[in-house]
């Protein structure tokens, strides 16, 4: 044996895990996982209202009960960023106006 053959034993061996598969010989039943199960909402929200409840408050934040779109974080990450640029762009469009409109009377005046 070799120092790397060593090191091979001393590795923990993965173990097949079958999330998808569903082997058809006997000694490879007990390696297939259960599927899994989705939550469902109305459990989720009467865990929300239960805890709103306990909390002593009246309102129900409609944030936390409404699911999240996936590129939220994206949107909330740009936002600052789009103000400043809609800021420029409203005044770049304002002076390209004052140039057109001094253009126009410096036209009309000749």
């Amino acid at each position: 044996m070799t120092m790397t053959d060593e090191a091979k034993e001393d590795q923990p061996r993965k173990r097949l895990k079958f999330r998808c598969y569903k082997p058809t010989d006997e000694t490879l039943q007990d390696k297939q996982v259960a599927p899994a199960t989705a939550l469902s909402v109305e459990t989720e929200v009467k865990k929300i209202v239960e805890e709103s409840r306990s909390s002593g408050s009246t309102e129900i934040d409609l944030n936390a009960l409404a699911p999240r779109k996936e590129n939220w974080d994206l949107k909330r990450d740009v936002e600052k960023k789009l103000a400043k640029l809609e800021k420029r762009t409203k005044r770049a469009m304002a002076e390209m106006i004052r140039e057109k409109m001094k253009s126009e009377n410096t036209l009309s005046a000749d």
